[in-house]
Formats: structure tokens, C-alpha cells, sequence
């Protein structure tokens, strides 16, 4: 489970558990807490949603330039497949005209009370404290803890953060994760017509 404001921050999420200590938890202290935004840089407009009949939300910015969709989700884990231990997908599609994003992610481990250590590693970003791993890969820009690049119409930019607590680090592709974000989709739409 995690809180994303309607600023596109995720500003509370535990991890690896839902009874773990928070990673990211601006929503008790701004400045100390840690988050992981993703938005325009210029002002916006803001729409929220969650995809019919799923707990997938869809958070629509525009700008004076253009718009953005931002899907978030907790990815769920086909069977049978070797997958990180817990996954944030964050996709970013411009929806019309250009729009300039900005992104920035920070870790505070343990309610905020530790910072861990920073390094990259094959193309991503890693983020550790004591048994816990994360794992930032972004794809359709440079792969930064912190960065922006404008979009067109069309364009997408795809996060996932994957996590891992004292076991290897899965470090997944584009086309699994997308595939991911996709069964879960459709995992919460089932989930949901059986229960009506």
C-alpha cells in the first residue's frame, strides 16, 4: 500500500510489508521523511481516478503545454515468474501536446531515520540499509534519482522501484514489468466482476 498526494508524491510507503517501517514517509515530516514525486515542472491542474473495477490509480496533470497520465500501481506477480519481492510502477504517458517532467527519489529508511547508501548498478539506481534493497530502473529517460525531460504526445516514461529484504535483488526488464503493471490490471478488473 502507498499514499501518493495529488501532487504525485508518493509520500508514505513501508516496505517490504505493509508493517515495515516507512521508506518513504513525507507525509509525517516533509523534510525528513523521504518521497518519490513524479510530475510536470511547470504549474498544473490535477485529476484523479482509480482505472475501473482495479485499485490501479490514474493521476491526469495539465499544463498550459500539454497533459500528463500517471498510473500507479503495486504490482502483483503472475505465476510462475521470478519477479522482484515487492514493485512500485510508476508510467508516465503524455497524453497531448509537450510537457516537461520532473522526478526526484529519496529514501528515508526506518521512519526517516536513517538515509542508507546510494550507488549505480547496472543502469540503476540503488538505494540499501542494512537487509533492504531498492531498486530504481527508469526507462524512456536517463536512469537518475533525480532528473527531468520533456515529453510529446505519445511518449512515456515507465519507473519501477522493486524491492528486496535480505535475498538477491531482481532486477526487472521493461517489457516484464510493463507486463506486470498490464496482470495487474487485469487481476484487480476479475477480482472485481466476481465480487458484483
Amino acid at each position: 500500500m502507498a499514499l501518493v498526494a495529488r501532487d504525485g508524491s508518493i509520500d508514505w510507503l513501508c516496505l517490504p510489508d505493509i508493517d515495515s517501517a516507512s521508506v518513504f514517509g513525507a507525509m509525517l515530516d516533509a523534510e525528513r521523511g523521504g518521497s518519490f514525486a513524479v510530475r510536470p515542472s511547470d504549474r498544473f491542474a490535477v485529476e484523479r481516478r482509480y482505472a475501473d473495477g482495479t485499485n490501479v490509480l490514474e493521476t491526469t496533470f495539465t499544463t498550459g503545454t500539454g497533459s500528463l497520465r500517471l498510473t500507479d500501481a503495486m504490482t502483483l506477480v503472475p505465476p510462475g515468474r521470478l519477479t522482484p519481492l515487492r514493485e512500485v510502477v510508476r508510467k508516465v504517458e503524455c497524453v497531448h501536446g509537450e510537457v516537461e517532467l520532473e522526478w526526484t527519489v529519496v529514501p528515508r529508511f526506518d521512519y526517516g531515520r536513517r538515509h542508507g547508501r546510494v550507488e549505480r548498478r547496472a543502469d540503476r539506481v540503488i538505494f540499501t540499509d542494512r537487509d533492504l534493497a531498492l531498486a530504481l530502473s527508469v526507462w524512456g529517460a536517463e536512469p537518475a534519482q533525480h532528473g527531468r525531460i520533456r515529453i510529446a504526445a505519445g511518449e512515456q516514461v515507465l519507473f519501477s522501484l522493486a524491492a528486496a529484504d535480505g535475498q538477491p535483488l531482481v532486477l526487472p526488464g521493461r517489457s516484464d514489468t510493463e507486463g506486470r503493471l498490464e496482470y495487474t490490471t487485469t487481476f484487480w478488473r476479475r477480482w472485481s466482476d466476481a465480487k458484483e
